[in-house]
């Protein structure tokens, strides 16, 4: 149940939008039990974004919230991989790319409530 949050300064083309989304879907199975088949993502572009006082480089602020990985295992695979596709579709430099990760303890799907809890 992740979901993957983008936020660019930059218009993005819909062509590009859908390779990253495809390479968001191939990223997210470096945690393991994780596909594109559960990955929910979303993408807001031309978000005013800023870098040490400076909005003209292109920019972005990601979002990553899996339910389930308080072990964060595949992280590190996962933040190279957005990293790079971010950098291979929109030529976002990854020092003009922050990533922010929520471990997600319940979640709701499907019209049901799930808690970590009831998991241990």
């Amino acid at each position: 149940m992740p979901f993957i949050m983008s936020r660019v300064n930059i218009k993005i083309p819909k062509n590009k939008e859908l390779t990253l989304k495809k390479r968001l879907g191939l990223a997210i199975a470096n945690v393991p039990g994780k596909s594109e088949d559960v990955l929910m993502v979303g993408f807001q572009d031309q978000y005013p974004l800023y870098l040490r006082g400076d909005g003209n480089e292109p920019l972005a602020y990601i979002e990553v919230s899996i339910f389930g990985t308080e072990n964060h295992v595949g992280y590190e695979g996962l933040n190279a991989d957005i990293t790079k596709a971010f950098y291979d579709v929109l030529g976002i430099r990854p020092d003009h790319l922050y990533i922010k990760y929520d471990d997600i303890s319940s979640w709701g799907v499907q019209g049901q409530y799930i808690d970590r809890c009831d998991y241990l």
